[in-house]
């Protein structure tokens, strides 16, 4: 059965009996059973730069729900997969979808902290944050909100920094599918004058087909600090697929930074919305992309400036071999009676082959004056200026396009403060590099 028709059947037989005493979590997983049922699946037209859904939903996937079992692993089998050893880390392990307590490495929190799962959490205490941040109908959001079966609940109270980083790691056993439909979400409140680095990916015990559809809602308050970095690296079967939603609210001078690296050969579609309720906010959104045979993806971003003397900066730059192709799409909104905005969105593109493509969309939307925003594209090849300069000093030319494309990639490596996740991250790309150059 195609993952379309799973997905009405299941809304159908397994959640109409919700009742309206249930949790608000109930609650919210009945809203969203009346959206999907009344508005479905998103109609695709060639003429919007946009990834076609198709190929996903009609694929036989088997959809992770609250019904199905828990497959227990050992950590010996798991190890290899954490980026942060040694303890240098709070570790969350979520296998098929599920919070596992004793894989993963929580201890010595302080002063109310919480690093847990949503569903141990008591109602009071998310139901001002979860389901919240999506302001209009999004059909995988209200997917993952009815099949969710779990979340990483992350709360940081006011004026704490937290040293260590905390990285969640989400492990898809398998089961006995070929073929696993995942749906991970996150839940992050960073209170008044504190600051915490997230770290998050996915890895698959077997080479099994999956695909991830992902919600992120996070919330820093005034003051307030977060850097958090979503690695899409190749850790699945060819022709996997991922679909993530990231939602940030900003309050006053708060400082958000987001790193996406998409280094697989896989289907991605990364959609990314801040919103803003104070002044004097910064947000940072960085993108790499190493692209490659038949892979495609779809940066989406969306900054709405609603108060005054806030900044906005966004560099995604991208690398396409072979058929591949990226979509960048980005949107900025100064709305009306504001001030002092500064916005800056790039987007840059070094292609290697005549059969891969790049279409790049900034978009402004300015409803104010005395502010300042700007946006750029570029599309084209290595210098063989700078390439012949290399080679003339005794560098083969593989190498010397290697240097050329770090050095391209610099400007976004270089504000990382996690030393080892960028040794990481030079590790994966050099080698992927060295693979099609």
């Amino acid at each position: 059965m195609r993952l379309r028709e799973k997905i009405i059947s299941l809304v159908n037989k397994h959640y109409s009996h919700k009742k309206k005493e249930e949790s608000y979590i109930s609650f919210l997983q009945r809203k969203h059973i009346d959206f999907f049922k009344k508005k479905g699946f998103p109609i695709f037209r060639k003429e919007q730069k946009s990834i076609n859904i198709s190929p996903i939903i009609d694929q036989d996937y088997h959809i992770l729900y609250e019904e199905n079992k828990i497959k227990n692993i050992e950590y010996q089998k798991i190890k290899n997969f954490i980026f942060l050893k040694k303890n240098k880390s709070f570790l969350f392990i979520f296998v098929d979808g599920i919070y596992n307590s004793s894989l993963s490495k929580i201890y010595d929190l302080k002063n109310h902290v919480v690093l847990s799962n949503i569903i141990s959490q008591k109602e009071n205490k998310i139901k001002n944050y979860y389901g919240k941040l999506s302001h209009k109908y999004n059909v995988f959001y209200t997917l993952n909100t009815i099949f969710s079966r779990d979340g990483i609940y992350i709360y940081i109270p006011d004026n704490i920094i937290l040293e260590k980083p905390v990285e969640i790691l989400n492990i898809s056993t398998g089961l006995n599918s070929e073929k696993i439909m995942m749906n991970s979400r996150n839940l992050i409140v960073v209170g008044k004058n504190s600051y915490v680095k997230v770290i998050e990916h996915y890895k698959c015990l077997k080479k099994h087909l999956i695909f991830i559809n992902s919600v992120s809602e996070i919330y820093t308050l005034d003051r307030s600090k977060i850097d958090y970095y979503k690695i899409q690296d190749k850790s699945f079967k060819k022709g996997s697929s991922i679909i993530d939603n990231t939602f940030f609210q900003q309050k006053k001078c708060s400082k958000c930074s987001v790193y996406t690296f998409s280094i697989q050969e896989n289907f991605i579609k990364n959609n990314l919305r801040f919103s803003f309720c104070g002044k004097k906010t910064y947000s940072y959104l960085y993108g790499i992309s190493i692209l490659s045979k038949k892979q495609l993806i779809d940066n989406k971003t969306s900054i709405n400036h609603s108060y005054s003397y806030s900044n906005s900066y966004q560099l995604y730059k991208n690398i396409l071999f072979d058929k591949s192709e990226g979509i960048f799409n980005g949107k900025i909104i100064v709305n009306k009676g504001i001030k002092e905005i500064n916005a800056y969105q790039k987007n840059k593109s070094i292609i290697f082959s005549d059969k891969a493509c790049m279409y790049a969309k900034p978009q402004l939307e300015i409803y104010s004056e005395n502010v300042k925003c700007s946006h750029g594209c570029t599309i084209g090849n290595l210098q063989k200026e700078e390439l012949f300069y290399l080679q003339s000093r005794g560098i083969s030319e593989k190498n010397g396009k290697i240097l050329l494309l770090f050095s391209f990639l610099e400007e976004i490596l270089n504000p990382i403060t996690i030393f080892e996740l960028k040794k990481i991250f030079y590790e994966k790309m050099k080698k992927k590099l060295n693979k099609y150059l």
